[in-house]
């Protein structure tokens, strides 16, 4: 055991060395790939996959912050370093996936426009998410913070949480056609809104104690770990 929490911690602490000293390299690439991301226009075959590019960062980076509060991992805490770029890269990819549907005459008129007030089929609850990205997007820059002020920017930025959950239930429900798919959507939805609910409790107090014995016995280890590799 110990040598393999040396080998991981050996591979950890090499990565999060290169990471750290490359970070500003590493955000100026993730805002060049966001702005290239809008050619994406071009290519309409793309669109579900954008969007579902577009989901799985949301997903990432709200996960990312209750995790590296429970197990405080420096690796963790640099990408939180790096959540406004991913997040900047996760709106352009919902533009592509949403304005490019929507101004397709074909998708907005034979499909969107009429199932709109269908709530169950989803179309409704990505169209939400859509527009509640746009002033996340928009605002996600030093000038937008400091002319709305730290309070009111946070405020704002907190909306996150209802494009989250309207973003899940449009990736689950989009696929519902019949009574049965819509009860799995529901628990698909549940699953995945309620993971997350979990994980802020349990970064605002970790109430788990074989959790809680896990993250201390791997602590101590890297403790005795740099204090060998000093020696």
């Amino acid at each position: 055991m110990k040598t393999l929490l040396f080998l991981v911690f050996r591979i950890h602490d090499g990565v999060t060395n290169a990471f750290a000293r490359n970070i500003q390299q590493i955000k100026q690439g993730i805002l060049v790939i966001a702005h290239l991301s809008l050619f994406g226009f071009f290519f309409p075959d793309l669109r579900k996959e954008f969007g579902e590019l577009s989901g799985n960062l949301l997903i990432v980076i709200l996960f990312l912050s209750p995790a590296s509060r429970i197990v405080r991992v420096r690796f963790l805490t640099l990408l939180m370093a790096i959540r406004r770029e991913l997040g900047i890269l996760m709106g352009y990819l919902a533009i592509v996936h949403g304005v490019g549907y929507m101004i397709d005459p074909l998708w907005f008129q034979g499909y969107i426009l009429p199932n709109l007030s269908q709530w169950q089929n989803g179309f409704f609850f990505g169209m939400v998410a859509f527009f509640l990205t746009l002033p996340l997007l928009f605002t996600s820059n030093n000038l937008a913070q400091k002319y709305l002020g730290g309070k009111k920017w946070k405020w704002l930025h907190r909306t996150v949480y209802a494009m989250f959950v309207f973003a899940i239930l449009h990736r689950f429900f989009i696929k519902v056609n019949t009574d049965s798919q819509l009860w799995f959507a529901l628990i698909q939805s549940g699953i995945l809104i309620g993971s997350y609910i979990f994980l802020k409790l349990l970064a605002w107090k970790n109430f788990l104690a074989p959790l809680r014995w896990a993250i201390e016995y791997v602590e101590s280890f890297h403790a005795r770990y740099k204090a060998e590799k000093i020696a």
